[in-house]
């Protein structure tokens, strides 16, 4: 007995509270550190990094605290091609340091400030341990993005308020407030997301007054305030102060330059966000952009007046870019492919088949060929411990308040604010991950109370004192360890430089000249890295690189103008050759993994360019590295440049360098990486081309297992279910019957 209640006091003590916290503040940060991309990656980090290794001017609103903080780690860089894993590690180490405080939040949501069981510890390390394995949480603090850290200023928020709200002693009672004004104003100027936490803070303050109250000492609200009230607005005010590198450093005019100038009126438009559309609260169907009103007709039901707009809110708005995200973390997901409203592509799906069954068609598990590492699945197990939380909480009715509160500002209230268009460019989970992290708190208080039933049945049964807590403690840890096998593979970026090597091969595409040469691109994917290669790792400065998007028309042309009587090279990447070919008439030609304008028409290859071009070009080692869907679309469009130059040198008569070309980008980029079983036949058929009948058949033999595989997983779906996929499954059948031409032919011929 003596035993039993030393272990109590030990384990129920403050040390153990401090302790708990910062070992998994270690675990977080370790996990995250060892799955963190090494370089750059895709989406705004390459500006990130550029913007913070040089303290330069990123895109609107900007986010000065985090870029301060990312030009710290990025001095301990020994060398340039290491500040992107330094500029990430921050990111990292954020991510990890947000357990710790999700774990102490957590236990001060169940116990107060000292009243703590053990069962308590078990909820709250496997709360905080669900929200660290989760999916959108995992992905944001393994690159250099500010949700990370605007995530451990949130979580700092929540529990510096919840210390105040438990703390007896008024002298140091102020100075949290002081602290919490101060993170609101340095998690503004991370993300505004971190103002969302605002409600929750204020709802424990009007319970802290209104208990004291009660209890007949009543807290004097305005003396307090007034007293209190200038010293809060003056550390908010110091947490603004980053804001200031803003001016200072547009007016110095940086590489990167978002801002133009340091004047008041281009500060204001950008802390404004200008130069963004801005979505209303109502209508909901608000963007008007080509075919956004088909779009919303499988949302809206054809009726764009107030019953439609609210449709559209809750079927898409509400059920498909927020909810569907919500299950993503703690249900489990189908895959990581872009989601458009299809029935596989993005959804949800929870390891049970009679409910797979109805989400994606199937219960069956997808092929080796199919199932992507995104492929995840929890059993419903942590959406049913933050539902059984959210219950377990309302016990304390202050506490549940507080506790929904945050999760429905990050969450449905947030959803309402951002007027999600249709479709947006990316998936948008990260924006609702407030959200995520209070529904980690509520399954740490599911976790709990499932604790405290299992023990209770225990003395019932009379089995051990000592087994029960421990056995108990070990099946709710099942729940983080399954969420962490699950999605290990599909978060460890370690090995990972797809983008970076994106970037190097498009300004390697371009000729490096006395007189320098342009490359036009559009879209965060093939600008953001090539800044970063250009800004950090000063790799070729000879080519100006401008993102026409940002440029506007209007300096685009003149830059153009510019360009063509200095005789310079110009370049236009994919995105770019994509958005503006039909104003040219077409005056391109491919010259490795760019389009070159030209002022004749000619051969839509330049294939001696190309070929000199294609030797300085590769990629990293992809063997066991985890490629998502941008990664692949890049690897893709690559191979369909490689495919039209070796087909271009094969009818130029020159099929020795045609099968150069494909044997390197072979070698390079394994077929089984590519989802377009229509380029993996065109390889295929290239190669027959070239004379390499071999190789030709080896790939066309792959495919068809391939399709054969896949085809027999759609079969198990019902025939209803297979006509809404055309864009799924037209391609795969129509792929099949070529591949069976190529075979009769094959066999003709022998």
């Amino acid at each position: 007995m003596r035993l039993k209640n030393n272990v109590k006091h030990i384990i129920e003590g403050k040390h153990t509270t401090n302790i708990v916290g910062w070992l998994l503040a270690l675990l977080g940060s370790a996990v995250y550190l060892l799955t963190m991309e090494p370089t750059v990656s895709f989406w705004d980090c390459g500006e990130f990094i550029a913007v913070s290794a040089g303290l330069q001017v990123g895109h609107p609103p900007g986010a000065p605290f985090y870029q301060l903080l990312a030009h710290i780690f990025t001095l301990f860089a020994a060398q340039a091609t290491s500040v992107a894993a330094w500029c990430n590690a921050l990111s990292a180490l954020a991510g990890g340091f947000t357990v710790m405080f999700v774990y102490w939040s957590v236990l001060m949501l169940l116990g107060g400030r000292d009243r703590h069981t053990w069962t308590h510890h078990v909820g709250a390390v496997v709360g905080a341990l669900c929200y660290m394995f989760c999916d959108t949480a995992w992905f944001s603090a393994v690159e250099s993005e500010v949700y990370s850290l605007a995530m451990l200023i949130a979580s700092i928020l929540v529990w510096a308020m919840l210390r105040w709200y438990y703390c007896h002693d008024r002298h140091w009672s102020a100075r949290w407030l002081m602290l919490v004004a101060l993170l609101l104003g340095l998690g503004y100027c991370t993300h505004q997301l971190t103002l969302l936490t605002t409600p929750a803070l204020l709802l424990l303050f009007i319970f802290k007054i209104v208990e004291q109250k009660k209890s007949g000492q009543p807290l004097p609200v305005v003396p307090f305030l007034s007293r209190v009230l200038p010293l809060l607005v003056l550390f908010f005010a110091i947490g603004l102060a980053p804001y200031l590198i803003i001016p200072i450093r547009a007016a110095a005019d940086t590489p990167i330059n978002q801002c133009h100038s340091g004047e008041w009126a281009d500060v204001k438009a950008y802390l404004n966000r200008d130069q963004y559309e801005k979505a209303p609260v109502y209508p909901r169907m608000w963007r008007h952009h080509k075919n956004d009103a088909l779009y919303a007709q499988s949302w809206n039901g054809g009726d764009t007046n107030v019953v439609g707009n609210l449709s559209y809110f809750a079927s898409y708005q509400l059920t498909y870019m927020y909810f569907r995200y919500l299950m993503w973390n703690f249900a489990g997901r189908y895959n990581d492919r872009q989601g458009y409203g299809s029935p596989q592509n993005g959804q949800f799906i929870t390891g049970w088949p009679f409910v797979d069954r109805s989400l994606v068609g199937t219960g069956k598990t997808p092929p080796k060929s199919l199932h992507t590492r995104g492929h995840n699945v929890y059993y419903l197990l942590p959406l049913l411990l933050g539902i059984l939380g959210l219950g377990y909480l309302y016990r304390n009715k202050k506490m549940f308040w507080v506790v929904l509160t945050l999760f429905l500002m990050g969450g449905a209230i947030l959803s309402v604010y951002l007027n999600h268009p249709c479709y947006e460019p990316r998936e948008r989970d990260y924006a609702y991950v407030l959200s995520f992290m209070a529904f980690g708190m509520m399954i740490g208080a599911g976790a709990a109370r499932v604790a405290e039933w299992l023990v209770a049945h225990a003395a019932k049964l009379h089995c051990g004192s000592t087994v029960a807590p421990l056995a108990s403690a070990v099946l709710l840890m099942c729940v983080p360890v399954l969420m962490a096998f699950q999605n290990w593979d599909d978060h460890d970026r370690s090995h990972r430089y797809i983008a970076y090597d994106s970037a190097k091969n498009l300004l390697n595409s371009c000729d490096q000249v006395p007189q320098g040469s342009v490359l036009f691109c559009y879209g965060d994917n093939d600008t953001f890295p090539v800044w970063y290669l250009q800004n950090v790792e000063n790799e070729r400065s000879d080519v100006h690189v401008e993102n026409i998007g940002l440029l506007g028309w209007r300096n685009f042309s003149s830059l153009l103008e510019e360009s063509i009587a200095a005789d310079k090279p110009i370049y236009f990447t994919h995105y770019a050759y994509d958005q503006y070919r039909s104003y040219f008439n077409d005056l391109f030609q491919l010259e490795g993994f760019v389009y070159r304008l030209v002022d004749t028409d000619g051969d839509s290859v330049a294939v001696e360019p190309s070929l000199r071009h294609i030797q300085q070009m590769g990629w990293h080692d992809l063997e066991g590295v985890y490629v998502d869907e941008v990664g692949c679309k890049f690897l893709e469009m690559y191979w369909r440049d490689m495919v039209l130059i070796a087909n271009n040198m094969i009818d130029a008569g020159r099929s020795g360098d045609a099968l150069w070309v494909l044997h390197k980008t072979l070698k390079e980029i394994p077929l089984h990486h590519l989802q377009d079983v229509t380029l993996r036949y065109k390889v295929g058929e290239t190669y027959r081309k070239a004379g390499d009948g071999a190789t030709a058949h080896a790939l066309m033999t792959e495919l068809d297992n391939v399709l054969d595989e896949q085809l027999r997983y759609f079969q198990t779906m019902s025939v209803a279910r297979q006509k809404s996929m055309p864009y799924t499954l037209g391609p795969r059948v129509e792929t099949k019957q070529l591949l069976n031409e190529y075979f009769a032919n094959e066999q003709h011929s022998l």
